[in-house]
């Protein structure tokens, strides 16, 4: 039995890893190449907080759209995240998801959705005269399951079924999410991966796309010697399939067991800087907020707030 769950370890490690490399190098595309990139915006006020980084170190509902194996070592039975985030003052950004505990495995349901304010239609004949208007939005549902592999390792999936409405116009499809987790020997070490949004084009009027796969790398530290473990550092390295590798670095604070302070940077982007945030935790409720700044001239900054229920 051990030698078939050490078998089964490296097998992961090593799928996954080939997946990254591809994503870093014989995956990449274009930019523009794909679309549905509302798959790639983080849910969660404190993973966003904290820079955007969130495979090794998130945790609850939230690590369902980040890394549902991370919830094999969390403690909780049933815990639900709802997330508004106010995105460019241009669209809303609305997602929520449950973790619940099965057995040695945890499964996850998730939604998400991205809503732009109307806009104005106009007709193929040229006339700068509106015709209408009309709203165009983006949803997905998800359906995930992760489970121990050994003592330290974790694996996760996630399926996902998406839909994209643009005026007339609409396309659905399926993705897929892999995930493993690691918990290393030294207290409070956690690293993690994960391939996302993997599957076929889907096809719009103005043609076929690609879905945005990304592949991610991650590790998180918690010393348990610095600050009786209150404070948190966390990275991730990311592979997208159209543009160049991306770095997210945050780290987070306890100040009282109540409050959290964090901060963060997303590296590597031409629209995204530095983040903050901060969290209150009463009883078995969490409250996160997180500022990330913005670097397009005329849009406003992000504000993303995010409830956490645990049972």
């Amino acid at each position: 039995m051990v030698r078939t769950r050490k078998f089964s370890v490296v097998l992961v490690l090593m799928a996954l890893a080939s997946l990254t490399l591809a994503g870093s190098a014989a995956l990449a595309g274009s930019p523009g190449d794909a679309g549905l990139l509302f798959l790639r915006m983080g849910v969660g006020a404190r993973e966003a907080a904290m820079g955007g980084a969130g495979v090794a170190s998130s945790q609850g509902a939230s690590a369902v759209f980040w890394n549902p194996a991370n919830n094999v070592f969390a403690d909780f039975q049933t815990v639900l995240v709802l997330q508004h985030y106010d995105y460019l003052s241009i669209a809303g950004h609305e997602s929520a998801a449950v973790a619940h505990r099965v057995g040695r495995g945890v499964v996850g349901f998730s939604f998400t959705g991205l809503y732009f304010d109307e806009q104005q239609r106009y007709g193929d004949d040229g006339v700068a005269v509106p015709a209408g208007t009309f709203s165009p939005y983006d949803v997905a549902f998800g359906l995930s399951y992760a489970r121990p592999l050994g003592k330290s390792f974790a694996v996760g999936a996630n399926a996902k079924m998406v839909y994209e409405k643009v005026d007339l116009y609409s396309d659905s499809g399926l993705a897929l999410d892999l995930f493993v987790t690691h918990r290393a020997r030294i207290q409070g070490l956690v690293f993690a991966a994960s391939a996302t949004n993997l599957g076929g084009k889907m096809d719009l009027n103005a043609g076929s796309f690609s879905l945005p796969t990304a592949y991610r790398l991650g590790a998180a530290y918690s010393p348990p010697a610095l600050l009786d473990g209150r404070f948190t550092a966390t990275c991730d390295m990311v592979f997208p399939n159209d543009t160049t590798e991306k770095a997210h670095v945050g780290a987070e604070m306890w100040l009282i067991p109540e409050l959290v302070l964090r901060v963060g940077s997303a590296l590597n982007y031409d629209m995204k800087g530095w983040t903050a945030g901060l969290g209150c935790r009463l009883e078995r409720v969490g409250i996160d907020y997180a500022y990330e700044d913005n670097r397009i001239a005329g849009f406003d900054a992000g504000h993303k707030f995010s409830v956490q229920f645990t049972w």
